[in-house]
C-alpha cells in the first residue's frame, strides 16, 4: 500500500507502508497532518486514516511483522499518532487518546487549552490586521515600483498607466503565489493564521487563484463580504464561501 502526504502544503509520495510507518515514529507525520491513499475518498488527517488500519497490516510492515496485539481494529491517538486497539483507548468528542496521553490531554481541556485536532477559526480582527500588513508590504513595493517607473518614463501619463497595470499584476501574483503555495500570505504568517480548503486539504494555485477574484465581489458588496466574518460561525467570508475555504489559526 502506498501513502502521500502533506508537507508545508506540498504533497509527497507516494512511499510504502514501512517507509509511511517510520515517519510516523519517528514524528514527521503527526496526528494532524493531510494524508491520502488507495480507499480513501480524500485527503483526511492521519489521525482519521489510520483508524481503518489494522495491526495485521501495520505488522506486515514492522520490522520482522512482530506487533505483540492480536490483529484487530486499531485507531491512532490524535496526541501522539500511535496506534492502539480501540478498546485500549478513551473517546472524547470523536477523539482518540491513549493512555498515556490521557491525563495531560484532560489537562488542557480542564484548564481550557487547546488540544491536537482542534480547529480554530480566525476572527475578523486578526484577519483586518493580516490584510493590513500585506497593504503596508505591497504598499512599499508599489512607490518603489512608481518611482522607479517615473524616473524611466519622466513622470508622464504613460508611466502612470505602467504603474497602475504593473501594480495590479504584482497584486495578484502576491496573494496568488503565497496562498497557493504556503496557504497563506506574509501577513498571514505573520498573525499565525493560514487559508485552508473546507475538508482541511491544502490550498493549491487554481483554488488561490479562484478565491482572489472572488474577494473582488466581497469589495464590491461595500465590505459586506468581509464583514461576513464576525458573523459566520466558521468565520467565512463572502469569498470563503464561494471557494469553499476557511481561515484557522495555526497551531
Amino acid at each position: 500500500m502506498s501513502w502521500y502526504y502533506a508537507d508545508n502544503n506540498e504533497r509527497r509520495g507516494p512511499i510504502e507502508e514501512a517507509a509511511f510507518q517510520a515517519l510516523v515514529n519517528a514524528g514527521t507525520i503527526k496526528p494532524d497532518t493531510l494524508v491520502w491513499r488507495d480507499g480513501l475518498a480524500d485527503w483526511v488527517p492521519y489521525s482519521q486514516a489510520a483508524s481503518t488500519v489494522s495491526y495485521a497490516t501495520v505488522a506486515s510492515a514492522s520490522p520482522g511483522g512482530v506487533v505483540s496485539a492480536p490483529a484487530s481494529s486499531a485507531v491512532a491517538c490524535t496526541q501522539c499518532g500511535r496506534l492502539f486497539p480501540a478498546d485500549e483507548t478513551v473517546t472524547y468528542e470523536g477523539q482518540h487518546v491513549c493512555a498515556g496521553c490521557k491525563p495531560l490531554f484532560f489537562q488542557k481541556i480542564k484548564e481550557g487549552g487547546l488540544v491536537t485536532g482542534q480547529r480554530v477559526y480566525a476572527g475578523f480582527w486578526i484577519r483586518f490586521c493580516a490584510k493590513f500588513v500585506d497593504g503596508i508590504i505591497l504598499n512599499i513595493v508599489g512607490r518603489l515600483l512608481g518611482l522607479m517607473i517615473g524616473v524611466a518614463f519622466h513622470g508622464n501619463n504613460q508611466a502612470v498607466m505602467i504603474a497602475m497595470l504593473l501594480a495590479v499584476i504584482i497584486n495578484a501574483t502576491y496573494v496568488i503565489y503565497f496562498t497557493g503555495k504556503y496557504g497563506a500570505t506574509p501577513g498571514k504568517m505573520a498573525c499565525k493564521i493560514q487559508v485552508i480548503r473546507g475538508d482541511g486539504s491544502p490550498m493549491t494555485y487554481g483554488r488561490a487563484t479562484g478565491r482572489y477574484f472572488a474577494e473582488i465581489l466581497s469589495t464590491l458588496t461595500l465590505f459586506i463580504g468581509y464583514i461576513m466574518v464576525a458573523f459566520d460561525e466558521e468565520k467565512r467570508a463572502l469569498h470563503d464561501r464561494i471557494c469553499d475555504t476557511r481561515v484557522v489559526r495555526k497551531p
